[in-house]
């Protein structure tokens, strides 16, 4: 005979050998011992969970002919004709392939008939989700008034995708996913039976990575013996499944909280070149990444975390190299990554920038702050007064950057007037005067622009529309306007965190769409620190260009003819 897959060969035969699905055995059970069989069951669940060893097993139990506490004897000749796959009354029919009316149509005309042995004729529709329109209309009637002698066992994935017409018509099941330690449970009892000593850490790692799906650690298992090792070991499971260790994974981790990117493209070196999948990798560095966040916030992380002791004890170490804040934010720096690497051409060259990326991460927060400017947010809300921009936050320098007069004034009672009729300067003394140069006053904090007045404005507008992230990260920035096309938004010392959420493009443009709208001109807005705002400011004109604008002013200023110099 064939060999026969570890997952078909250990298929439970009885109710009692199904791993966990409590709920639904019980129910069934008391449905075969009673009587109350219905006509249509829908078995629900992901891969791996029973669906179809519990329809083969409630098939037999309803036809058998010495029924056991409700269990199937498999003896009878109806139980081994459908243990065999020779049975007429038991018809399993994979609806991926029969999915059109034709084929449902078939099944209509044929439950007319009584079964030929057994007492029910058991139609199980295996993937039912994927019949098309048709077939489901045709289904309908047949469903819900069925002969007394037929029963319906349909399975799916994807009950969302069942019409509610046909899902009026059956009794639910939810399979669950199967735990760790039930799998694990499992997989030592086959491995014993098969002369194969599976380590306790092996154990485990195949049930974590089956992600709650049984068959899929037996299907892993199976491989793993294949090797012909009577002795399965971690470090085997991890060869024959294509992941790295725990330890190259922590290696990493320390790489980048150091900042070391020589190690890390070293180690990105190593992970291709023994042929690793970088998706998995990246998954796995998730998966790394937020057990460091839970050991960061639990003090009893092995109850929550899958992981050897040893493993979980150095988390805790490195948990200290990051704050939760900054965790938080790789793991959705690596989760954009995990979603991209579907469609790149060269996974290697991205998952380097991103690695190099986070090496290069600044994130200057200071918890402290954040939570009052949160509990000052919250205060304000309360009170009703959404009027006021500037919060207070204890221990903030408020003076830190001096801001400018908004009213414009002028320097000295001299400084020139525009006259309607000439154009010219007039001096003190009322004498008309050619225009000199002016000299250029250093540029300075105070100089570098003037404070943007519909500032109360835009963040009340912002509230409205409802950019909460954008309106409390902005309550303790100023703005001014660099010049004529440009707008800073300045941000106080300690407040990088705010400054890099703000420099995301879909946030800025918001911010630049609203000003816009007050100012009625088109405006760019740029993040900057408060120390940057003398090297950011309006950018100074070139010498050559003073000397153009000085010489036009003079010639004008000659022949009496008004000048408007407009820079693009």
């Amino acid at each position: 005979m064939s060999y026969i897959a570890l997952y078909r060969k250990w298929r439970p035969l009885v109710f009692d050998d199904v791993v966990e699905q409590e709920h639904v055995v019980k129910t069934l059970r008391y449905s075969v011992t009673t009587g109350r069989i219905a006509h249509a069951y829908l078995f629900c669940g992901t891969r791996g969970t029973g669906k179809t060893t519990m329809a083969k097993i409630f098939s037999r139990a309803i036809n058998c002919l010495n029924p056991q506490n409700g269990d199937p004897c498999n003896e009878c000749e109806i139980c081994r004709a459908v243990l065999s796959d020779s049975s007429l009354d038991v018809v399993e029919i994979d609806a991926a392939s029969n999915n059109s009316v034709d084929n449902v149509r078939e099944i209509r005309d044929e439950v007319i008939y009584a079964p030929s042995q057994a007492k029910y004729k058991v139609y199980i529709i295996d993937e039912v989700h994927m019949l098309s329109t048709g077939a489901f209309n045709a289904l309908l009637k047949t469903l819900e008034e069925p002969p007394a002698h037929v029963v319906f066992i349909l399975a799916t994935t994807d009950p969302q995708k069942l019409p509610a017409t046909i899902l009026s018509r059956c009794q639910r099941f939810d399979f669950r996913r199967i735990t760790v330690e039930s799998m694990m449970e499992r997989l030592d009892t086959i491995a014993r039976e098969s002369g194969v000593n599976l380590q306790r850490e092996a154990s485990r790692l195949i049930a974590r990575l089956s992600d709650g799906a049984l068959r899929d650690a037996i299907s892993i298992l199976d491989q793993c013996m294949s090797t012909g090792s009577k002795d399965i070991s971690y470090d085997d499971v991890l060869s024959i499944v294509g992941i790295v260790n725990d330890s190259f994974i922590g290696d990493m981790f320390d790489a980048v909280s150091s900042r070391d990117i020589n190690k890390v493209l070293g180690l990105v070196e190593t992970l291709v070149n023994s042929g690793k999948d970088i998706t998995q990798f990246v998954s796995d560095f998730i998966m790394y990444f937020r057990n460091v966040l839970i050991c960061s916030i639990s003090k009893n992380p092995a109850e929550v975390i899958e992981a050897p002791t040893e493993v979980i004890r150095r988390m805790q170490d490195q948990s200290k190299a990051y704050t939760k804040l900054e965790l938080t934010y790789i793991i959705k720096e690596l989760s954009a990554l995990e979603s991209s690497l579907k469609w790149a051409s060269h996974p290697r060259i991205m998952l380097e920038v991103a690695l190099i990326k986070l090496c290069e991460l600044n994130i200057n927060v200071d918890e402290s702050n954040i939570m009052d400017r949160l509990s000052l947010l919250e205060s304000r809300i309360n009170s009703a007064d959404f009027a006021m921009r500037k919060v207070e936050v204890p221990g903030a320098d408020a003076d830190k950057v001096p801001w400018l007069d908004t009213d414009n004034r002028q320097t000295n009672a001299g400084s020139r007037i525009d006259n309607a009729d000439g154009g010219q300067d007039v001096s003190s003394g009322g004498e008309k005067k050619a225009p000199e140069k002016a000299a250029k006053p250093a540029k300075s904090a105070k100089s570098a622009g003037k404070a943007l007045k519909v500032w109360d404005e835009v963040l009340n507008e912002l509230k409205s529309m409802g950019r909460m992230v954008v309106y409390t990260n902005l309550l303790d920035a100023k703005a001014v306007e660099l010049d004529e096309k440009r707008v800073g938004i300045l941000f106080k010392e300690g407040s990088g965190f705010c400054k890099m959420i703000l420099s995301k493009a879909e946030n800025q443009e918001v911010i630049e769409t609203v000003i816009r709208k007050k100012l009625g001109r088109q405006v760019r807005v740029k993040c900057l620190d408060e120390d940057d705002l003398t090297e950011n400011a309006a950018v100074e004109e070139s010498p050559e260009e003073d000397e153009f604008i000085a010489k036009a002013q003079d010639i004008a200023g000659r022949l009496d003819v008004p000048i408007n110099i407009i820079d693009e």
